[in-house]
């Protein structure tokens, strides 16, 4: 990467990444709650609905969160969401039903009542066991070594782990391989990143550097535009898969070394501002 435009996505992302950012923004939701369990609960049911007009998305988080009280966390754990999402089919928000609202509430209610989800899907990663969607089934090949730091690398990245956890049920969570986990590696840089005013890097245990780009609209083709990612064969911006996510990943750590996603900030903001 040529040292000017290096130096124009630090700049990009000096101007997006600060406090302004976290109005309009799902990531907002997590910053009104002290507990972790309730950050962590809280920002994992923001960025599930993360898809659809910014608006819409607020609304629907706010609803939520309305239902939910002083303690999200309690409130899932403790199924107190249940009476407000039965099993049906009808629509809860755009292509999601109450149905699968129902079931992305039921795991994570299996999940914060045995800890809180930081510890959860640390276990995972560290070694994947029974999902408590109850499959049996997992949508990667793990296959631990040593990476010369004392530590555990896995050929699945952990936004694979924690999609995995999920029942097919849950539509919120997409499951395919060859989906780029948007909403998952969001939340991500969310919980890892640090020293941030916007992520609240309550997991130290993961590194920073191990995060994927999200990969949406806006920074699709950002990315595209500034030639970080290559166009498909009709010169069109390529669809987001995990391949890509990877690709831009790399590429933004010779602008971000040690912090890719820290990148993200810069494409996703120039490409708001941009359609505006």
């Amino acid at each position: 990467m040529e040292k000017a435009l290096k130096d124009r996505l630090v700049v990009l992302a000096d101007k997006y990444e600060n406090a302004g950012f976290l109005e309009k923004d799902p990531s907002c939701f997590m910053h009104r709650y002290r507990q972790t369990e309730d950050q962590e609960t809280v920002a994992f049911i923001a960025a599930a609905l993360a898809f659809g007009r910014r608006d819409q998305i607020l609304s629907h988080v706010e609803q939520i969160l309305a239902l939910a009280g002083e303690s999200p966390s309690d409130w899932v754990a403790s199924g107190g969401w249940e009476p407000h999402f039965p099993d049906s089919p009808a629509s809860f928000y755009r292509t999601y039903s109450h149905a699968a609202m129902r079931s992305l509430f039921g795991t994570l209610q299996d999940i914060l009542r045995q800890g809180t989800l930081g510890e959860y899907f640390r276990a995972k990663y560290l070694d994947e066991g029974e999902e408590p969607g109850g499959s049996g089934t997992s949508i990667m090949q793990r296959h631990p070594c040593q990476d010369g730091k004392g530590r555990n690398a896995h050929a699945a990245h952990l936004c694979q782990v924690i999609a995995s956890c999920f029942p097919d049920s849950c539509t919120l969570i997409p499951k395919s391989s060859a989906c780029a986990f948007k909403k998952l590696n969001m939340f991500l840089r969310w919980m890892v990143r640090d020293s941030s005013p916007v992520d609240l890097g309550l997991w130290a245990w993961h590194d920073k550097a191990d995060l994927l780009v999200p990969l949406d609209t806006h920074v699709m083709q950002e990315a595209t535009r500034l030639g970080l990612l290559a166009p498909s064969p009709s010169g069109k911006v390529r669809a987001a898969t995990l391949r890509c996510a990877e690709e831009l990943t790399a590429t933004m750590g010779e602008a971000f070394p040690g912090d890719p996603t820290r990148g993200d900030y810069a494409l996703f903001g120039l490409g708001v501002d941009e359609g505006l």
